[in-house]
């Protein structure tokens, strides 16, 4: 039995950091096996593309570690309940900015819903799956991974994934490690929202909506007044998980 569910952990570790791996290579595949470089640099939307097929492995892996159990492949990744709850809740907590950004620098006019997709929904869910869901998430519960070591993990190759915003050096380090905090703070939201995904990836989705309905311009450092509606929203995001995680620590058990 023992041996048994080490091994189980140890093909879950080796096929999640493996999967990750090879996410990395799913540029070159489009642009050298399938569509061929000149073709595919001369698409609109590769990132976009790209993204989504890292999003369709998470699922296909899972789907193969749960044996092929679409119920329990949703409770791997956290997204086997509370779809409507966390979009409302998720929703109350990024009205600071929703409301704020647009209010500071005013409405974007003509922005069309592909801006919006592109811009803020498909990072929310694309990032919280990747990252949170896949990478961290099924390492941390089903791995049995101390924590601290993939949560630092996908903390970092996150925040990589944002020193395109930075022009120097400096401030690739604090781009660096804004971003490094805002992975760990969404992993803290998944973690203590009951393992629920659906928080994280709408309030991601909703936090960069409101930079793409703004005429909002500038980088994850954001300014102080943008800061102020951030922080509000973070802090109504913090409430809410604390009062989940409260919730979820006193709930009684029913006797058998």
């Amino acid at each position: 039995m023992e041996n048994t569910r080490v091994k189980s952990k140890l093909v879950i570790s080796l096929a999640v950091v493996s999967t990750y791996a090879a996410m990395q290579f799913v540029p070159e595949f489009y642009a050298y096996v399938i569509f061929g470089k000149d073709r595919f640099n001369a698409m609109n939307y590769t990132t976009l593309l790209c993204h989504d097929t890292n999003v369709v492995l998470c699922f296909i892996v899972t789907l193969c570690l749960a044996g092929f159990s679409f119920k329990k492949m949703l409770e791997m990744l956290g997204l086997n309940n509370g779809l409507a709850t966390a979009f409302l809740l998720a929703l109350l907590a990024s009205l600071p900015m929703i409301v704020g950004l647009p209010l500071l620098h005013g409405f974007r006019h003509g922005v069309s819903f592909m801006d919006i997709w592109f811009n803020g929904i498909h990072p929310g869910y694309h990032e919280e799956i990747v990252f949170r869901g896949f990478l961290t998430g099924i390492l941390v519960r089903y791995g049995k991974w101390p924590a601290v070591i993939p949560l630092i993990l996908s903390s970092a190759l996150f925040a990589m994934g944002h020193l395109y915003q930075a022009h120097n050096l400096p401030e690739s380090v604090t781009v660096f490690l804004m971003a490094f905090g805002a992975g760990t703070g969404f992993y803290l939201f998944y973690k203590y929202s009951n393992w629920n995904l659906w928080f994280p990836i709408f309030l991601h989705s909703f936090m960069d909506t409101s930079t793409v309905i703004s005429n909002w311009n500038g980088n994850i450092l954001m300014n102080f007044q943008d800061n102020i509606f951030r922080g509000a929203t973070l802090a109504i995001a913090i409430f809410i998980v604390v009062r989940i995680s409260i919730k979820a620590k006193n709930k009684v058990e029913p006797l058998a």
